[in-house]
């Protein structure tokens, strides 16, 4: 399989994607609506244990591969409802700049290796 243009990281095995939680959050619709990009639009969709940053739940990686070998990683938590799911599904569908509503929601973190991310 070829890399994607987009790999995008779902948070859903420790707390994030759970309803004790986030207990308004629907879960499913959530995880399924970005399992739909999945295959499409140069986007691969994985859902994970752990991102290890719980405190930001729900959390979402995005690595962008397009600008070249290396992938940029926008770190995305508190994805909590459906106008910010929907949001996110259309900027992992069409890339470009992380969308003004999505900004709020970004955090930094840094590589295992301990540089930026």
């Amino acid at each position: 399989m070829s890399r994607p243009d987009r790999d995008v990281l779902l948070c859903r095995g420790c707390c994030c994607g759970t309803a004790e939680k986030h207990p308004r959050t629907d879960h499913d619709a959530q995880r399924d609506a970005l399992l739909d990009c999945d295959g499409a639009f140069g986007v691969r969709v994985r859902v994970v244990d752990c991102l290890d940053h719980c405190d930001r739940s729900n959390v979402v990686l995005v690595r962008d591969f397009t600008a070249g070998r290396r992938p940029h990683d926008t770190w995305l938590g508190g994805v909590l409802n459906r106008r910010t799911t929907e949001r996110l599904v259309t900027w992992v569908q069409d890339g470009g700049a992380l969308p003004r509503e999505l900004v709020p929601h970004r955090f930094g973190t840094h590589t295992r290796g301990g540089g930026p991310a």
